[in-house]
């Protein structure tokens, strides 16, 4: 970055030294020029630094995010873990989808409502392995 603003200041002090007169029309165009020169070293400097904090703020948000999902993982470990020995996977006669159903509401033989296709789904007329 130090590399850009030097140059423009080494093209600002060639314009002093060679004392270019700003009062024609040439100085003028090289003095707007050197001005433009400047906003864009300017420019480049802020969004380096910008880059550079966004990517300590990303690095920061990465660390929490590993330490975040370390603990969601185990627990959604234990939670599959239950949904497997609660739940019962079955087929929705009707559209074919797979739908996870309560053992106890199996055991109780009462209708359910497809979450797909949102017909019944009498559970009387599936084979499940709790028969």
């Amino acid at each position: 970055m130090d590399s850009i603003k030097s140059k423009v200041s080494y093209i600002n002090g060639l314009m002093d030294g060679l004392k270019i007169d700003t009062g024609t029309n040439e100085g003028k165009v090289l003095l707007e020029i050197l001005g433009v020169l400047k906003d864009i070293a300017d420019e480049i400097e802020n969004i380096s630094e910008a880059q550079k904090n966004m990517g300590d703020y990303m690095n920061a948000m990465d660390e929490d995010l590993a330490y975040l999902q370390d603990g969601l993982y185990d627990e959604d470990y234990e939670t599959c873990r239950d949904m497997e020995e609660n739940f019962e996977e079955i087929n929705c006669p009707n559209c074919n989808d797979t739908v996870y159903v309560d053992k106890d509401a199996l055991s109780q033989k009462k209708n359910l409502t497809c979450p797909n296709c949102h017909e019944d789904i009498a559970l009387k007329d599936i084979k499940h392995s709790l028969e």
